[in-house]
């Protein structure tokens, strides 16, 4: 019943024009016809409601109905746009997310970045941006352009599905590539003031609660008990895991790319008539970053598939993912090999493994959690929800751990990904 009113007091605050004016939907409405090639239509109505199957994180999302009539024609059109905006229902999110300009971040990435890398290729990895605000912006509606989302998107995905994403992501990097070569720019210098961290950062409180949780639940784990093990986990561990924070920004070793830096089942979209032959579409590039192709890459095979099915695939993968990389910049008359080898790709994964399973590790805290945990907390205890998202979680993921037997296999083997690294690379050699 909670839910229930807590949907109808969003529907009865947000079912209103106060999010988008008048003549913002008509300069939307000028915009898409303008693309169709058609000659002109007058906006007779607008209208925006709340999408309530989804609950995000770092925002609230509606859609905008805009009714219209063509020149020359007696019955109205209509078209079904997405908006963002910042999450009004939690002040306490809402302040965190102001703080930390994800919202803006993103809109201006839409507005100075997106739409322009989208032109480069055929392949639809994002949809088209039509209004930033400070607070909000307009959008194609993705499941408009022939793409739907996951069913669950807290399910791992299996071998076709990975594939699809990884084109996507190909097809988004070479676009980089191609802006940069083609307008004698680097991105990361177009937009450095754009594309700061706002996860991976010592002073960011939802990524140290998570290392935090992280630590707490290595020294918990069975294949960890012996002394020099619970030692090294205390002593040594936490500045090991401080590296992650330089190999998310630009590389001095490696050539950078436009990177989403958020892939997992809840931001992709996979083509309705050809699910897995063609490149998913992407949403949420809030977090994105100007890095080495292979975080994007490590990100997608960390965070959506177990460990154990992972390494059955990963080699395979990477090979799917460069093939569609070279097949876009041939598009553009580039050669790949000019700017990323095999080898080089392959040796940037290996060197930045730590961050995918650090990541993972973390995100887990958030994204496997049993059921609907976080959503019964984001609707009915939002002072809650703050807490655990952005101050501490500790407690509360030992006592999942403990009680709820998927949960505790998938983070013990989550944990065990991360300590193979880092006991290879740090303990062993010693």
């Amino acid at each position: 019943m909670k839910d229930k009113q807590n949907n109808k007091d969003l529907i009865e605050r947000h079912n209103r024009h106060d999010l988008v004016t008048r003549e913002e939907c008509e300069q939307i409405l000028e915009k898409i016809l303008k693309e169709q090639g058609i000659a002109g239509g007058e906006l007779k109505e607008y209208e925006i409601v709340p999408e309530l199957s989804t609950i995000g994180y770092l925002g609230e999302y509606f859609h905008l109905h805009l009714r219209y009539q063509k020149a020359e024609e007696n019955e109205l059109s209509h078209i079904r746009l997405f908006v963002k905006t910042k999450p009004y229902q939690n002040p306490d999110m809402s302040d965190f997310i102001e703080r930390s300009g994800m919202l803006t971040k993103e809109a201006t990435l839409y507005q100075k970045l997106l739409n322009e890398l989208k032109k480069l290729t055929p392949n639809i990895w994002c949809a088209q941006c039509y209004l930033v605000k400070p607070d909000l912006f307009v959008m194609q509606n993705i499941l408009d352009l022939g793409y739907k989302p996951m069913k669950d998107s807290s399910v791992f995905l299996n071998k076709p599905q990975i594939c699809s994403i990884l084109k996507g992501l190909a097809s988004m990097h070479a676009c980089s590539v191609g802006y940069e070569r083609k307008n004698q720019i680097k991105i990361g210098d177009q937009l450095k003031d754009v594309l700061y961290e706002v996860t991976v950062n010592p002073k960011v409180v939802w990524y140290t609660a998570g290392i935090k949780a992280v630590l707490a639940v290595a020294l918990k784990h069975p294949n960890y008990q012996s002394e020099p093990l619970q030692e090294f986990i205390k002593s040594r561990l936490p500045s090991i895991l401080d590296t992650v924070y330089d190999m998310v920004n630009p590389s001095t070793k490696y050539n950078n790319v436009f990177c989403h830096r958020d892939v997992w089942g809840g931001n992709v979209f996979f083509a309705k008539d050809e699910p897995y032959s063609k490149g998913a579409a992407f949403v949420d590039f809030q977090l994105c970053r100007y890095s080495p192709a292979a975080i994007d890459v490590l990100m997608t095979l960390y965070m959506n598939i177990k460990p154990s099915d992972r390494k059955e695939i990963e080699k395979e993968c990477h090979e799917i993912y460069y093939q569609q990389f070279k097949e876009e910049l041939s598009r553009m008359s580039l050669n790949a090999e000019d700017f990323m080898t095999f080898q080089e790709f392959e040796n940037s994964l290996k060197d930045l493994a730590l961050f995918g399973a650090l990541y993972n590790c973390i995100a887990a805290t958030i994204l496997r959690v049993p059921g609907d945990y976080l959503r019964d907390m984001k609707l009915n205890r939002p002072d809650d929800f703050h807490r655990y998202t952005n101050v501490d979680r500790t407690d509360e993921v030992l006592e999942l751990v403990k009680i709820d037997v998927n949960f505790r296999h998938y983070m013990l083997e989550c944990i065990d990904d991360m300590m193979e690294l880092v006991l290879r690379d740090y303990f062993y050699k010693e």
